[in-house]
């Protein structure tokens, strides 16, 4: 499963499945990094996809760790199940995030990285997810998430990034990552 796969699902469910190809290694890395997966005991993704971001994270995770990846698409979700076995793989609605957490016994997120296509979301469901992560997230703990340059400006784009300032006490912006289709930036957000 790839990129053709990836493009037919954007095709068929353009508002859960935001990209039209798979993130670069590029964008992967700047994803995972500076938000301390190395030494994280749980990791949480929302909106694995393919798991692209999902392979950089494993890599990261430190031997005790976990990562718990949430996906709303049961095709991929079932694509990431055979593709990474050791990572718990949860078909859910990201907004679920406390009742996930709930169900399985598991404590405070460390770090949280998305690849949600938050700029396609209104602001009521924006909300609804963040405050899922933002309660669920261990004080001190990070969310990673990124965005398109070209969505940066657009009305969703500005009121996305006001949503992490109003609920983040740190919110920092990566260098852009040219190397990605289309070329994106990380939102790294402390809580």
């Amino acid at each position: 499963m790839g990129k053709a796969v990836l493009f037919k699902r954007f095709l068929q469910h353009p508002t859960q499945v935001g990209a039209l190809c798979p993130s670069s290694c590029a964008l992967c890395r700047a994803m995972a990094s500076e938000i301390g997966v190395e030494n994280a005991g749980l990791v949480v993704e929302l909106g694995p996809g393919t798991g692209v971001i999902t392979r950089e994270l494993v890599r990261r995770l430190p031997e005790n760790g976990k990562l718990l990846a949430v996906e709303l698409d049961e095709l991929l979700c079932e694509h990431l199940k055979r593709t990474f076995p050791e990572v718990e793989i949860c078909h859910d609605s990201a907004s679920n995030l406390g009742g996930i957490l709930k169900e399985r016994g598991l404590p405070p997120v460390n770090a949280v990285v998305s690849g949600l296509p938050w700029a396609v979301f209104p602001e009521s469901l924006q909300r609804e997810i963040l405050g899922a992560l933002v309660e669920n997230l261990s004080e001190g703990g990070y969310f990673a998430t990124f965005a398109y340059l070209q969505g940066l400006m657009l009305p969703a784009g500005i009121r996305f990034r006001k949503l992490l300032n109003e609920l983040f006490s740190e919110v920092t912006t990566s260098r852009v990552v040219w190397k990605n289709l289309p070329p994106a930036l990380v939102y790294r957000c402390r809580k």
